[in-house]
């Protein structure tokens, strides 16, 4: 259903942009450069000029209102004023034409060089060699749409950074829309939802098709074609005046458009008309504020503004997404196969490739204090692992200790008085510290903050401490004690050393999936969460490998492990587990035995059985250590799985006639 908030949210983001621009209109000339080096793409005179005005902390307010203004101008220069009787194709026919364009980098080259450069001649050109003179204005404010989000993003930083590639992002645009395009159900419940400005309709369809995280290309590409559609018909009763110096023009509007500053009514009565399409109540309003020289800029400026708004509570802004991204040092998407649940990869020097998981996995991600696409309300997430059907909230006894952050505290820590101090945050799975942290019961200095630890609640929820430093928890969320929630242990194999363990006694781990969900704090624990994602497959082992050894003459002819040996050694050795990354035997002694035995040895999963026979009739008398080393090619995601090894001591003893 539509956000009660929207309306308010648009109207106080135009406001915004009017009295941000207000200065600069006032000088023709400062307002002609900035202009100017906008439509070049000149960043550092775009900066001087705001610089010097002070108005550089609201660039992004400026940038926004110059680019909607160029658009409608730009578009206007290109394609002319659009027909007064034109139907407006479908969103399905629109989405096609995107898509097959964007396919094709060299058209999409030639139309950003005609758009950027003002090349009325041959963009016209290139859309009737295209034979979609009916789509020429659409064309035009999709590219220009998304020209004008890469450039003002760009040219707000204060440090000015390698231009974006326009056509790079028309052409990953193009790719959204036609992926949408090839999910019928999942484009018409998107296109209903927009249409309704139903954002949880919208985010429905979208995740089953795998396409929330391209959602703002969608919805960016949506609102071109409901813009056009909306001013169409609002601006027909306007006649179509002939712009003959389109800066010039721009700071006119800049300097008439102030009257919304003393009547804020007004433009709140024009955004509910544009969106209603009353094209009575629309006409009547420009007139009264005499606004009729800019009837189409304003109600573009108006319409844009209020779909990107809406595209705001469908598409959280990408840096202020929560993700679930690493497992240790492991890309959930880039580093873990999705086939078998194993590392592709070495990561940070260690791991793999096909490395499996075990023991305390540090779950790694990002969730903000305050929702994104809800600024007043504070955020909580969780995980889940799921095996076969079975979800389980990561809680009490199923959480490892993890450093989550720091925050605030006031605290004396010197004796010098309370101010703000830093404390660690940690998470683990029970006892959770006060909080506040309450004060010690004797006099400062304190000393240190002591760590403050926070507890999953029954469901497994974390609360995203408000207190934390920078914009939220980014880094270690979670510890997965996976050795809680899969003991395993020892495998047992029921054989003696020297013989293979079957079939049937060879143990292997599961694969399961982990879910990371977070959502406001208000919502209950039974609602959809607002934010998921998922690691569909990760391969957790906590089987200990077999290792058996032992030497054939300490069980055989009536030799026990205290009798000396003499002429033979049998080292009968058994190793296996399903990701055993090596095993070797080696032996440990005083003695110069000469020529140096060797020994077997192996890499690979399920290893070996064996018995290794060594003629020892000329090994020097002394105290010898036969040792099996293995070592599972296992993970917690930082550290790898270590080697061990198990041990026999045999002596030879004095031989008789020496």
């Amino acid at each position: 259903m539509p956000d009660p908030t929207l309306d308010t949210d648009v109207l106080a983001d135009l406001l915004q942009e009017v009295k941000a621009v207000a200065p600069l209109a006032k000088n023709e000339k400062s307002f002609a450069s900035a202009f100017e080096a906008y439509r070049t793409g000149d960043a550092k005179t775009f900066q001087a000029v705001l610089r010097r005005l002070r108005l550089f902390p609201r660039c992004r307010f400026v940038c926004n209102w110059i680019c909607a203004k160029e658009c409608v101008l730009r578009c206007l220069q290109l394609c002319g004023p659009p027909p007064v009787d034109q139907q407006l194709p479908d969103p399905r026919t629109f989405a096609e034409v995107v898509a097959k364009l964007t396919g094709d980098e060299k058209i999409v080259r030639r139309l950003v060089a005609a758009i950027e450069k003002g090349d009325a001649a041959g963009y016209r050109r290139l859309i009737t060699e295209l034979k979609l003179q009916p789509y020429c204005h659409l064309i035009c404010h999709w590219i220009c749409t998304i020209r004008c989000r890469l450039i003002c993003r760009w040219i707000c930083r204060p440090i000015v950074v390698e231009r974006p590639d326009l056509v790079v992002e028309l052409r990953m645009a193009g790719a959204a829309v036609r992926a949408l395009l090839e999910r019928q159900d999942a484009f018409d419940a998107a296109v209903a939802g927009l249409e309704a400005e139903d954002a949880e309709k919208v985010q429905a369809a979208l995740r089953p098709a795998g396409l929330i995280d391209r959602c703002y290309l969608i919805c960016e590409w949506f609102c071109t074609w409901r813009c056009i559609r909306v001013c169409l018909p609002l601006c027909r009763v306007f006649p179509v005046v002939e712009i003959q110096d389109p800066i010039k023009e721009a700071a006119a509007f800049a300097r008439a458009s102030q009257v919304f500053v003393k009547e804020p009514g007004a433009l709140a009565q024009l955004i509910a008309a544009t969106e209603s399409g009353d094209v009575e109540r629309f006409s009547a309003l420009v007139k009264r504020l005499k606004l009729e020289l800019y009837y189409i800029q304003l109600c573009h400026w108006i319409c844009y503004r209020r779909c990107r708004r809406f595209c705001r509570l469908v598409c959280i802004p990408i840096y202020d997404h929560p993700w679930f991204t690493h497992v240790g040092d492991f890309g959930i998407y880039s580093d873990i196969d999705p086939g078998t649940g194993l590392t592709n990869k070495a990561a940070g020097g260690h791991g793999g490739p096909d490395f499996g998981f075990f023991s305390c996995l540090p779950l790694r991600g990002y969730c903000p204090k305050r929702d994104p696409a809800h600024v007043a309300e504070p955020m909580k997430y969780r995980f889940l692992f799921v095996l076969g059907t079975s979800r389980t909230p990561i809680t009490g006894g199923f959480v490892c200790e993890v450093l989550v952050g720091s925050r605030y505290v006031t605290w004396d820590a010197d004796g010098t008085g309370l101010k703000p101090t830093l404390q660690t945050v940690r998470i683990r799975g029970a006892s959770p510290s006060p909080d506040p942290t309450p004060f010690p019961g004797f006099p400062p200095p304190w000393g240190s903050p002591p760590d403050h630890y926070v507890v999953p609640d029954g469901d497994g929820w974390v609360k995203v401490d408000q207190n934390a430093l920078d914009s939220g928890f980014n880094g270690w969320l979670m510890g997965f004690s996976s050795a809680v929630a899969f003991p395993d242990g020892d495998p047992a194999p029921g054989v003696p050393a020297g013989t293979p363990v079957p079939g049937g006694s060879q143990k292997n781990g599961r694969d399961i999936a982990i879910v990371f969900e977070a959502t406001r704090v208000s919502n209950p624990s039974a609602a959809p969460p607002d934010y998921t994602n998922t690691l569909g497959r990760i391969h957790i082992s906590n089987w200990g490998e077999v290792s058996l050894l032992d030497l054939l003459q300490f069980h055989s002819g009536g030799g026990t492990p205290c009798s000396p040996l003499s002429t033979d050694l049998d080292i009968e050795y058994t190793t296996d587990h399903e990701l055993l990354a090596d095993w070797f035997i080696e032996m440990i002694t005083a003695a110069t035995v000469s020529p140096a035995p060797s020994f077997p040895s192996g890499v690979g999963p399920r290893g070996a059985a064996g018995t290794d026979h060594h003629d020892i009739s000329t090994w020097p008398t002394c105290s010898y250590a036969i040792r099996l080393h293995t070592r599972r090619s296992l993970t917690t995601g930082l550290v790898d799985d270590s080697d061990r090894f198990v041990e026999k001591t045999f002596c030879i003893g004095t031989r008789r006639g020496r």
